[in-house]
């Protein structure tokens, strides 16, 4: 039974310690105690309460129960490293305040994630940042209110300088400029199928959807081949929401899982299957929707 906290001080104080224990990994009980430095018996009782109010997720790991943190302000409610979200926010703070004195306005989510992606991949600074449904995503939400934090100067420099080149282009050339300078096929296979001007040229049409289907990720594929086969015989004007809203979401979110192995190792598979799953099926009923339902 949950005991009935008073969320005083020191309660707030206990949960800030569980949570910053499992911002950098999951945990049992024991080592969030230890690390937590409260006894075994109140750490389980707190995360009972954390796992009531949906801040942690409770699983099995080699037979022993195991935490992870659900952090609602980032993508997926993953965790991020304390250290890491200080460098992150500062990043994005620094951002907004460069793209400000140089072109006197806010940058844009898409900017904000691009630059720190190339600020990140310049100084190898090891943040968790993937690939995602329009390239480049950091797993800390850009907000445009972060907090400054002292960055060592090279930092400064590379945010300075990204956000001088990044935040001249709009969303859509910065985005084509990096699945371009990466070499992301994929990525520019769904750009040029999002911008098809003339959905009846049919052999256009197979070349996008063959490259579609030979760049995705190997799971993706069947869903994949049966949205091109959908889009073949119905045509683009026909199954472009569908694409849109249900099946590169469906990819974009296998790549994202994917990419962000590196920094995650364990644990991803809570924060991820299950969504993954949801879309992919989402995905399916509507490409068999749309062609049980397409003229005869």
């Amino acid at each position: 039974m949950i005991i009935a906290f008073v969320m005083g001080e020191k309660a707030n104080e206990i949960i800030g310690s569980i949570k910053k224990s499992l911002s950098n990994s999951p945990k049992s009980i024991s080592e969030i105690s230890k690390e937590a430095e409260i006894n075994w018996r109140t750490a389980e009782q707190y995360l009972e309460l954390l796992k009531k109010l949906g801040l942690v997720i409770e699983t099995e790991i080699k037979n022993t129960r195991t935490f992870l943190l659900r952090d609602k302000d980032n993508y997926f409610d993953l965790p991020i490293k304390e250290k890491d979200q200080k460098v992150i926010s500062a990043i994005y703070y620094q951002t907004k305040k460069f793209c400000n004195e140089s072109y006197r306005k806010d940058p844009t989510k898409t900017q904000a994630y691009k630059i720190i992606w190339n600020v990140n991949r310049k100084l190898n600074l090891g943040l968790p940042i993937g690939w995602y449904r329009y390239g480049p995503c950091c797993v800390q939400i850009y907000r445009g209110d972060e907090q400054d934090f002292k960055l060592d100067s090279r930092i400064s420099r590379s945010v300075k300088e990204s956000t001088e080149e990044y935040c001249s282009m709009d969303s859509s050339s910065l985005q084509n400029k990096i699945y371009v300078d990466e070499k992301k096929d994929l990525y520019l296979a769904k750009k040029k199928l999002i911008e098809m001007a003339d959905a009846g040229n049919k052999e256009d049409l197979n070349n996008i959807l063959m490259d579609l289907i030979k760049f995705a990720p190997k799971e993706t594929v069947e869903v994949v081949t049966d949205f091109a086969r959908a889009t073949l015989l119905l045509g683009w004007e026909k199954t472009q929401e569908c694409f849109n809203e249900s099946v590169w979401k469906y990819v974009a979110m296998v790549i994202f899982k994917d990419s962000l192995e590196f920094y995650y190792k364990n644990g991803l598979n809570q924060y991820f299957n299950k969504r993954i799953e949801e879309v992919k099926r989402e995905a399916q009923l509507q490409i068999l929707n749309l062609v049980k339902n397409r003229p005869k």
